[in-house]
């Protein structure tokens, strides 16, 4: 550790020891530091909550320990009120403050033990960032009144700044179990299938768990640390409030980012694989923007977004024809949308009014979420439901697809696939594997 960046650290530590609190809001403190791998850092903050978050963009990256704040509840209905919550304690002078978290798909089903650590939502204030903004690389501690200032400072001098810079191991993995099976994904496609011709839906999205087991606990910042040197044009998260329990991912899709009163969404739906053959991949895509079936699906999200938009926004504006998403195993239809919010407006409604889009739940909404909940075979928990930050005078919300849970020595990974009227279920299955490429190439099970 170089002696500007021990300062730094030190500096911090110094300023909270001093700095003025407000019993009523919260006061971050910062201080730059030398630029810093984020990950690796993260990677030797073991046995206390850890947080991750990097944009899409890649422009911001935030790796964190403890929390200084905790919102959560059982109830999604509270979702609204907790984010209004969150924007009261958040305003001016609190600056550059954001609560991390995400909600699930849908309500709990029962009292799910696998899901257990992550409510119904559960939004959260870090006690210490390490950030990159830009070229800046800074350090963060979020702290109030109500704080005791004296287990602040012993936490950050509990802090370990050592270890190796080396890239972490991960444990052998073997014994995937799908659900549902191949078999049993079939007949689900075929149900859906045939309540699509009697016009009960017109698009519904169907999902499938792979867990993995392991030979040995899974630490998930060092699988976060993997699929961080995959290709960017994802959001990469990790979220850990327990020791040995994490939900994280790789998303391609941004559910809404509001900047002061601007919107910005997409529709990101139709999906063709991808190969390391550049003839074959040509054809892929040719095929991806040509295809009836794919253009419908995508359409039907599209549609969808800009309906709910409507309501909320003003000057709602997107490209007449989509563009092509290419990711690692993978590549999608994609139209950017951008929006004004109405005076009066709080961006805490496109939360719920937005999700599920029916690029992750189907269409109607209403009757492709019944669906969803009384035909598959296991609880989405976080899967596909937003995931991302709210803070003063900006937000950012993905939506949790390409994602897994650790649990211990278990990894739980989800994918998903549109089912339209022109849907083949084997085709379908293939696309299910070529979202989780980058998973199972880090796993060593492709």
């Amino acid at each position: 550790m170089c002696l500007s960046y021990h300062n730094a650290y030190q500096s911090l530590i110094e300023r909270v020891s001093y700095c003025g609190l407000s019993a009523d809001r919260f006061v971050r403190v910062e201080e730059d530091c030398p630029p810093t791998n984020l990950l690796h850092w993260l990677l030797q903050q073991r046995g206390q909550p850890r947080y991750y978050w990097s944009n899409r963009s890649g422009n911001f990256e935030m790796a964190a320990v403890g929390e200084s704040d905790v919102l959560q509840s059982n109830s999604q209905t509270e979702i609204s009120k907790t984010l209004e919550t969150i924007r009261g304690k958040i305003s001016e002078p609190s600056g550059r403050i954001r609560y991390y978290g995400g909600c699930r798909f849908n309500a709990p089903r029962s009292d799910n033990d696998r899901w257990h650590n992550f409510k119904a939502y559960r939004f959260v204030l870090p006690l210490l960032e390490l950030c990159r903004s830009g070229d800046r690389y800074f350090w963060a501690c979020n702290v109030n009144g109500i704080c005791n200032r004296n287990e602040v400072v012993k936490t950050l001098n509990g802090i370990n700044h050592m270890g190796s810079m080396n890239s972490p191991d991960l444990p052998e993995f073997f014994e995937r179990i799908d659900l549902p099976d191949l078999a049993a994904w079939k007949l689900l496609v075929s149900k859906a299938l045939h309540d699509i011709s009697e016009n009960e839906i017109q698009k519904v999205v169907l999902a499938r768990q792979s867990t993995f087991c392991a030979n040995g606990l899974i630490d998930p910042v060092a699988l976060m640390f993997q699929i961080g040197n995959a290709p960017q044009n994802l959001y990469r998260f990790c979220f850990e409030p327990t020791p040995g329990r994490a939900f994280l991912g790789a998303s391609p899709e941004l559910l809404y980012r509001r900047e002061k009163r601007r919107i910005y969404s997409e529709a990101l739906a139709g999906t063709r694989p991808r190969t390391d053959d550049p003839i074959c991949d040509a054809l892929l895509k040719n095929e991806l923007i040509n295809t009836e079936k794919e253009r419908l699906e995508h359409q039907i999200v599209l549609d969808e977004i800009c309906s709910v938009l409507c309501d909320y926004c003003t000057d709602i504006e997107y490209a007449a024809t989509p563009k092509i998403l290419e990711l690692t195993g993978c590549q999608h239809l994609h139209t950017p949308i951008t929006a004004t919010l109405k005076a009066g407006n709080s961006d805490t409604l496109l939360l719920d009014a937005l999700h599920p889009t029916p690029a992750v739940g189907g269409f109607p909404k209403d009757k492709a979420l019944r669906w969803i909940e009384k035909e598959e075979p296991f609880e989405r928990g976080i899967y596909a439901a937003p995931v991302g930050w709210i803070g003063a005078d900006a937000s950012e919300f993905c939506v949790g697809i390409r994602s897994g849970l650790v649990l211990d020595d278990m990894l739980t990974l989800y994918s998903g696939a549109g089912i339209v009227a022109a849907s083949d279920p084997q085709e379908e299955w293939q696309e299910l594997n070529a979202k989780l490429a980058s998973f199972l190439k880090i796993i060593n099970k492709d």
